[in-house]
């Protein structure tokens, strides 16, 4: 089934759906899994996390909200792309649409149980907030990450994709943690 108005297309049910939005073909495949329904979205959108343009996101359920430029993702949520993948418990894609009609991405906040896995590092949170147009990840909420097996942690932390540099950051009092593995 398919139900969709002007504020919100929500998408559950079983087989292929095929959804037009503004230009941009959204490919929805659903299926059975042993736990219960699982979604598959596959979005094509001219930017997205760097520079593949092409993010898969799975999820057991994904709620659109057009007027807003917000698609929710609930459930087992994961976000892949050529050597990337996250994984959590909700994720919020905000997007913008120009004058033609072509979509993309503005920020994803993923919340709960946010793990980042890279071919160079590995992190732990319980939020992420991805800001496209700076190339910009904070990690929030105990993150953890690992590179080259060394760990550093912080109370924030904050990556800059296009300038290859990271700020780990201390609140109230506390103390920035590194470990390194000597050789």
């Amino acid at each position: 089934m398919l139900s969709r108005n002007s504020k919100k297309s929500t998408f559950q049910g079983r087989g292929y759906i095929y959804y037009l939005v503004k230009g941009q073909k959204l490919v929805i495949l659903i299926g059975m899994k042993k736990i219960g329904i699982i979604l598959t979205l596959t979005v094509f959108l001219i930017t997205s996390l760097a520079l593949a343009s092409e993010l898969n996101i799975t999820s057991n359920k994904m709620e659109a909200f057009d007027s807003e430029g917000l698609v929710v993702f609930t459930g087992d949520v994961i976000a892949t792309k050529p050597n990337f993948k996250l994984s959590c418990d909700k994720m919020y894609v905000y997007y913008t649409t120009d004058p033609t009609g072509k979509k993309s991405i503005k920020k994803i906040i993923a919340l709960g149980r946010v793990v980042i896995e890279t071919n160079q590092w590995k992190a732990y949170s319980n939020k992420a907030i991805y800001f496209k147009d700076n190339e910009e990840l904070v990690l929030e909420d105990s993150p953890k990450i690992w590179y080259n097996n060394n760990l550093i942690e912080g109370d924030k932390v904050i990556i800059y994709f296009n300038k290859d540099k990271s700020i780990i950051l201390a609140e109230n009092q506390g103390r920035v943690r590194a470990q390194f593995l000597l050789k």
